[in-house]
């Protein structure tokens, strides 16, 4: 029996070009009124998640990778940040290293940013540039890199105990984090709130980040157009992001 579905975003629910279709938020709906709980599992914040909550109206927001948690109620069921040394001394690391690019962080406070230009996406326009030479001295949520070799990435890791590296498939993008602020770790805790068996989760998933997630719920199912080793630890495996993937497995296998 499933209780609960959770879902990541980008690669997963959302189509390349950052949509939901009509029909998955339909099939979602109906898993909703059939008293199963939907949870939005994304790197994001909520701030550049906030198009797609609107649309989902999800029960719960694991947000920042896992390192934030809130239910539609505004509780919060699990924060788990990057103290400020730790955070000072992988900004400082990144600042000085010449395979670096571009560097955002995310705090309580405030999304900022290493450059001035445009964001990439209009979900990503409220970062604040930021001169990261100057120190921040605050917590952090997330430490978001662009660095060409993963090489460099682990040796900044291997610095500071209390950060674990999480990569992205296809890109040259790195997230430090709170080695506890993984999505398995943000779903143990909304179990543990909310008194569901993992047993009766449901996790889709498509990339690194969501590989431990889908590896340890009760049904972990990897996205078609996931990376191999998501499929690997997979139960099942859905069809594509572009294809309602989602929509169409939940709406053959659940409803």
């Amino acid at each position: 029996m499933v209780k609960m579905i959770v879902m990541d975003l980008d690669g997963t629910l959302l189509t390349d070009d950052k949509n939901i279709s009509n029909y998955t938020l339909s099939v979602l709906k109906k898993c909703k009124n059939n008293g199963i709980k939907i949870v939005i599992a994304t790197a994001r914040s909520g701030k550049s998640a906030k198009r797609y909550i609107e649309l989902v109206k999800p029960d719960i927001m694991i947000l920042n990778g896992g390192a934030f948690v809130i239910n539609n109620d505004q509780k919060i069921i699990y924060k788990k940040l990057l103290t400020v040394e730790t955070s000072d001394g992988i900004i400082n690391e990144c600042v000085k290293n010449k395979n670096v690019g571009a560097l955002t962080v995310e705090t309580e406070k405030n999304y900022y940013v290493s450059y001035k230009e445009s964001a990439y996406h209009s979900d990503y326009m409220h970062g604040e540039y930021y001169d990261f030479s100057n120190q921040l001295s605050q917590e952090t949520y997330k430490i978001t890199v662009e660095i060409i070799d993963r090489e460099t990435a682990l040796k900044i890791e291997n610095k500071f105990k209390e950060c674990k590296l999480i990569s992205f498939s296809g890109e040259n993008w790195h997230r430090f984090a709170h080695k506890e602020a993984e999505k398995i770790d943000a779903i143990n805790a909304i179990v543990k709130h909310d008194n569901i068996p993992i047993s009766e989760i449901m996790a889709f998933g498509d990339d690194y980040n969501d590989i431990e997630m889908v590896r340890n719920v009760g049904v972990g199912i990897a996205m078609e157009n996931g990376i191999e080793e998501i499929k690997k630890v997979a139960k099942y495996i859905c069809g594509k992001n572009n294809e309602d993937g989602i929509g169409k497995w939940v709406e053959k296998n659940l409803l």
